[in-house]
């Protein structure tokens, strides 16, 4: 394989659709880390997992650094705005993302609320974000930018589907099935639309 420069930065002026995007997850997930990842660092794990409230600190603890990092180096990749910690910025996403994910692959595998639907989905979702973000590095250590760009937006469509898989988790019903619904909406839906997107960005732009 040979190595790519850079895709070229899009120069328009004004707010494209890729900026409003963008802006609209960052604003979306304000209110979830109110609701989830705050309590849960405050002692809201301690009250609602008591056997396993360790293990949901570490998740959201490194699930929030995953959301910044993974934010920052997207913006960074994207207006190449201080480039030269593009990469210290993507080994943390990854770092914090791969310990966020093994985390959440392990409590879907050991079930410590026995809701075996939401496990599924969560677990599955996991694995997906592992498969993503690993192709990305691997793109990225070939020098192979164009791919690398594409997988990592892919990851970070992921990791943003992480923090709405949590209001999922907010439906109750009897066997766990709307919550397991929830998630598998919450996740599969945004990844297929981003991967439409992106096929379409490039069968536009072949030559970038």
């Amino acid at each position: 394989m040979t190595s790519q420069t850079w895709p070229p930065i899009d120069h328009r002026p004004g707010l494209t659709v890729p900026a409003l995007l963008f802006w609209a997850a960052i604003l979306s997930t304000l209110p979830v880390l109110w609701l989830n990842v705050l309590p849960a660092l405050g002692g809201g794990a301690q009250q609602a997992h008591a056997d396993h409230s360790l293990w949901i600190v570490l998740h959201a603890l490194t699930g929030f650094l995953t959301l910044v990092s993974g934010f920052l180096a997207l913006y960074m990749g994207w207006t190449r705005a201080a480039f030269e910690y593009h990469r210290h910025t993507g080994c943390t996403y990854v770092g914090a993302g791969m310990t966020m994910a093994f985390v959440a692959l392990f409590l879907a595998i050991s079930d410590p609320h026995r809701n075996p639907a939401s496990g599924w989905a969560t677990g599955t979702l996991a694995v997906v974000w592992l498969i993503a973000t690993s192709m990305g590095w691997r793109r990225g250590s070939q020098r192979l930018w164009r791919s690398h760009q594409m997988w990592m937006i892919r990851s970070m469509v992921l990791t943003w589907t992480f923090v709405f898989c949590r209001l999922a988790q907010r439906l109750d019903d009897m066997d766990g099935i709307a919550p397991a619904l929830g998630i598998w909406a919450y996740w599969v839906g945004p990844l297929l639309i981003a991967e439409i997107a992106l096929r379409l960005w490039n069968r536009r732009n072949p030559a970038l």
